[in-house]
């Protein structure tokens, strides 16, 4: 058995030096008026003779400006943007551009996010790679391949996971993810985002909870009629189509309902409708056909009915025994607490470093009594 994780630490890079080509441009010319407007008041200082120390520390500030300015302008000149999977640009960074921003329970960190995958009977680390993605979606087929060339090389085993089962959180979970596991006949369990919420066991967890939000409706409350003509809105108000063409991200075809003005300034319902009703007119709906049907047939469906089983549950309850303390061990006994070095190559070297380090320890204490 393998469990798949990760580990968020930061990287040898400021926050602060990240964002898009154009933030950069707006900040390198925002330092440059200030540059302009100090040596402005220089020059009226020089007329009323004012403090010669006033004026030393604003030309050290000055200069201080001209190499973050120069520093900005080289970076533009030398790199490309960075285009994110929707096509649109995400944030660089100017000191470590192959570093990221991730969301981490310290809040938003420049970081690398150090992915392991460790055996289930000893805890020893069978791969380990640190990538630069603020998502781990894209990072499971990368792992699993790894794994596969780890023991290869080392036993010419044909392929590690016929006899081996698999790990992973949600944060490895979609849809592509899921087919590539079962077309590749992997014993895989894969948490989603909902995996806690239906465990029964989890039942009365929300109320425990601090709820921040309202308790809004939700499509679930409205009425729909099998022609899809309109829909009744909990207050018993009609909402009438307002498209049917449009296609969600899973490829469903939606139908969508949009209410009267008329009926919803006066409506008592009105702050459980609307999530902004101050500045929102109208409540509008969309119902996605075909949704509870096709989505039996998806691997994700597959995927949560295998994992929701009693023996689903059991064996994905052991991942955090399993991926959990060798990262406990790095951080706190081997004190890698973050990257020193720049860039993905280094940063990945240091990282295997430590991980290798994690099994020779293994070896070292346990090893003789298996010799």
């Amino acid at each position: 058995m393998f469990a798949i994780d990760g580990c968020k630490l930061p990287s040898n890079a400021s926050k602060e030096q990240s964002g898009t080509k154009a933030d950069f441009e707006k900040k390198a010319a925002k330092m440059e008026t200030a540059i302009s407007g100090i040596l402005k008041r220089h020059r009226e200082n020089d007329l009323a003779k004012t403090d010669k120390e006033i004026i030393a520390k604003e030309e050290k500030y000055i200069k201080t400006l001209r190499k973050r300015v120069k520093k900005i302008r080289e970076w533009l000149s030398e790199n490309d943007e960075k285009i994110g999977k929707a096509g649109k640009p995400i944030k660089s960074n100017i000191t470590d551009n192959e570093s990221a921003k991730m969301k981490t329970s310290k809040g938003v960190i420049q970081c690398y996010d150090g992915v392991t995958a460790v055996d289930g009977k000893h805890q020893v680390i069978v791969y380990a790679e640190a990538f630069g993605q603020a998502q781990e979606h894209d990072l499971l087929k990368p792992m699993v391949e790894g794994v596969r060339d780890n023991f290869e090389s080392i036993c010419n085993k044909e392929d590690v996971f016929k006899d081996a089962k698999l790990l992973a959180d949600s944060g490895f979970h979609t849809e592509q993810n899921m087919k590539m596991l079962f077309s590749e006949e992997i014993d895989a369990y894969v948490a989603d985002n909902l995996f806690r919420k239906r465990d029964p066991r989890f039942a009365d967890a929300e109320r425990y909870k601090k709820r921040h939000r309202r308790n809004l409706f939700t499509p679930k409350d409205f009425t729909f009629p099998e022609d899809l003509s309109h829909c009744i809105c909990p207050a018993g108000k009609r909402l009438y189509r307002s498209g049917g063409n449009a296609v969600s991200k899973g490829g469903f075809r939606s139908v969508r309902f949009k209410g009267p003005k008329s009926a919803y300034v006066h409506c008592k319902l009105r702050s459980q409708c609307l999530r902004h009703p101050e500045r929102t007119e109208i409540r509008q709906v969309a119902y996605f056909i075909g949704r509870t049907e096709k989505g039996k047939n998806t691997f994700t469906g597959r995927m949560k009915r295998k994992i929701d089983s009693a023996a689903g549950r059991a064996l994905y309850a052991i991942r955090l025994a399993i991926g959990e303390p060798p990262f406990a061990n790095i951080r706190s006994a081997l004190r890698l607490d973050r990257f020193t070095i720049r860039g993905k190559r280094k940063v990945n070297v240091q990282w295997n470093l430590f991980c290798i380090v994690h099994n020779m320890k293994k070896i070292q204490r346990y090893g003789p009594g298996f010799a």
